[in-house]
C-alpha cells in the first residue's frame, strides 16, 4: 500500500528534505561540446580584436553585438538543460556552487552587454574621445578571461560530480 505524507508531516517525521540547484551534468557537459557555432563566433571576435589593427567601431559594435546573441543562446541552453531547479540534493555546498555558477551568467552577459553599448557610442559619436576600440579591446580581453574561468569551473564541478558518481580508482 502507498501512503503519500506532505511535507510538513516530512519534515515533523524527523527527515531530512533539501531542494537546491543541480546540474544534469551529461547535458551540460554536451552542451559545452556542442557549442560550436558559440565558440567560432568567440574566437573570430577575439581574432578581431587582438590583430594589429583594429577593427572600426562598426565592426566593433557589430562583432560584440553577435557575440552578445550568441552568448544569451549559449547561456540560455545550459540553463534549461543544464541545471535543475528545485531538485533534491544530497550536497548543499555543490549546490550553492552550482548556483553560484548559474548566477554568474547574468554577470558575463552583462559585462559583455556593456561592451556592446560602449562601442555602440563611440560608432554614434555619443562618448568622449577617450573611449576607442583599443579600450574595449582590453576590456573584452578582460571579459574572455572571466568567461575562460567560468567555464573552467563550470566543469570543474561537472568533473566533481563524475568523480562522486562513478568514484576514482586508486
Amino acid at each position: 500500500m502507498t501512503m503519500w505524507i506532505t511535507e510538513t508531516e516530512y519534515r515533523r517525521s524527523g527527515g531530512v528534505f533539501r531542494t537546491g540547484l543541480a546540474i544534469n551534468t551529461a547535458f551540460l557537459e554536451e552542451i559545452k561540446e556542442d557549442s560550436v557555432e558559440f565558440r567560432q563566433v568567440l574566437k573570430d571576435t577575439s581574432d578581431r580584436f587582438s590583430a594589429g589593427e583594429m577593427p572600426t567601431p562598426v565592426d566593433a559594435a557589430r562583432l560584440l553585438g553577435n557575440l552578445r546573441d550568441a552568448l544569451q543562446t549559449y547561456f540560455a541552453v545550459e540553463a534549461f538543460y543544464g541545471y535543475f531547479e528545485n531538485a533534491e540534493i544530497k550536497h548543499q555546498a555543490v549546490s550553492n556552487r552550482a548556483q553560484e555558477l548559474l548566477d554568474e551568467h547574468d554577470v558575463l552577459f552583462l559585462q559583455l552587454n556593456g561592451l556592446v553599448d560602449e562601442a555602440q557610442q563611440i560608432v554614434y559619436k555619443e562618448c568622449s574621445d577617450e573611449l576607442t576600440v583599443r579600450e574595449i579591446a582590453g576590456r573584452f580581453d578582460e571579459f574572455c578571461q572571466a568567461l575562460q574561468a567560468h567555464e573552467d569551473a563550470e566543469m570543474n564541478l561537472v568533473m566533481r560530480l563524475h568523480n562522486e558518481d562513478i568514484g576514482v580508482g586508486d
